[in-house]
């Protein structure tokens, strides 16, 4: 296995610390099942879902320039990048949704495995998985279902675009992405996204 170290360094930074970890007083959480009239403009005006979809991109896409498989390794060591670059990704998922300021509530990171496929995939792969995904979300109206509908999405269309030459890659990727949703269902907690307090003595929107 050939290892590039400046850029695995910078993608475990990038892509490991949980985003809940720098969420200040301003952030609050919100069960995603709910009804969100009102809080779509907190959400998207919150920085930290820009800042998780741009580091997760960049640090998917340094942590597969930075390990590579060696011409000559054999055996099951041609296999140890796509080993080491599965269980990164799998680990980022893991910890951005478990670790969550919101009591027995996972952090679904919505922006931060999208941010994977786009910066691990290539952009066709990507973009359309991505794409239809979206749609498929908001036509049955369930987000937390997001997550499986990204994997199955990028999966089935990857093979399409690349039949198998991306086999691996998009096995990494769709574990990565199906974590979150798998962690509500083996534990007891329920999916929460973040968005911006509203400043002290603003009005609240009238009750529907």
């Amino acid at each position: 296995m050939l290892i590039d170290w400046p850029k695995l360094i910078f993608s475990l930074v990038l892509l490991l610390p949980p985003i809940a970890l720098f969420h200040g007083e301003r952030v609050r959480y919100r069960a995603v099942m709910r009804d969100w009239d009102g809080y779509w403009g907190r959400t998207f005006s919150l920085g930290f879902h820009s800042i998780d979809l741009l580091r997760a991109a960049l640090g998917a896409w340094l942590l597969a320039e930075a390990l590579q498989r060696a011409p000559e390794a054999l055996g099951m060591m041609k296999y140890g990048a796509i080993v080491a670059k599965a269980a990164i990704l799998a680990v980022a998922a893991v910890l951005q949704t478990s670790f969550c300021r919101e009591p027995e509530a996972a952090h679904a990171p919505f922006a931060f495995v999208s941010g994977l496929v786009l910066g691990f995939l290539p952009p066709l792969v990507a973009g359309f998985g991505l794409g239809l995904a979206i749609v498929l979300t908001m036509g049955i109206h369930a987000p937390s279902v997001y997550f499986p509908l990204l994997a199955v999405t990028t999966a089935a269309l990857g093979f399409l675009f690349t039949a198998k030459t991306l086999l691996y890659e998009l096995i990494s990727v769709t574990v990565a992405v199906t974590l979150p949703w798998l962690i509500t269902l083996l534990f007891p907690r329920h999916f929460v996204s973040s968005y911006r307090a509203r400043p002290k003595g603003a009005s609240l929107p009238p009750p529907r």
